[in-house]
């Protein structure tokens, strides 16, 4: 039997990274082999960069839900990011929303993980 030791929000490549530690004897596992996938095709940036640009985006005020929904999504623009978010924890201001943009172009540009 699984037991859940800890949870938290984790952007997508870092769900892929901890995949990657643990796929080791579940190859044949088509559920895990979907999933894996999935985190593969829609990582935007490396694992550290996804770390690093949800540690700023929390300082910046962010929930973690919203933090890893924006660095999954690397948004273009203050638009896109605020149309992801809508009244994610109350809605947030266009000023914080438009930094966070601009930190995760920072962080996760050139983003494609090998």
């Amino acid at each position: 039997m699984v037991e859940i030791v800890s949870q938290r929000h984790v952007p997508i490549p870092v769900a892929k990274a901890l995949l990657d530690k643990y796929l080791e004897g579940y190859e044949d596992n088509p559920i895990i082999t979907k999933v894996y996938e999935y985190l593969r095709l829609f990582s935007k940036c490396s694992a550290e960069a996804a770390e690093k640009a949800m540690e700023a985006l929390v300082e910046l005020g962010f929930s973690t839900l919203a933090a890893a929904m924006l660095v999954n999504i690397v948004p273009e623009s203050v638009e896109e990011a605020r149309a992801l978010l809508g009244n994610i924890d109350g809605g947030y201001d266009v000023e914080v929303v438009e930094k966070a943009v601009e930190t995760i172009r920072e962080i996760c540009s050139g983003g494609e993980e090998a």
